[in-house]
């Protein structure tokens, strides 16, 4: 996905999307400068009072948000989620299992 050039209201449609299906999951997202008492924190995940949240940098670059987005979802049982086929390519990574399943015994 990073080859292609995606407009910028068409990168703000697919966080969105995004983080509906993180809300669903129970996993907050919250987007920050990521400064903190002269100190530049880093984006990423962290458990917060019992509860699941995705930190991201508000000036993080675009590609940056959605290998966040991956990260967490590996994390996360999406099986009973409806993904459209635009979220599983940027959320479901190459070659997982369901890419390429494994041959049926006898069938190799």
């Amino acid at each position: 996905m990073a080859a292609k050039r995606i407009s910028k209201e068409k990168q703000k449609q697919i966080l969105n999307k995004l983080e509906k299906l993180a809300e669903q999951v129970g996993l907050r997202v919250s987007y920050g400068d990521m400064k903190f008492a002269g100190l530049r924190l880093k984006s990423g995940q962290c458990l917060f009072k019992g509860e699941r949240w995705l930190v991201i940098g508000s000036k993080d670059r675009f590609e940056d948000k959605l290998d966040l987005f991956r990260e967490a979802f590996q994390h996360t049982n999406l099986t009973d989620e409806e993904l459209s086929p635009e979220l599983a390519e940027i959320i479901i990574p190459k070659g997982f299992p369901a890419d390429n399943p494994e041959p049926e015994p006898g069938m190799e």
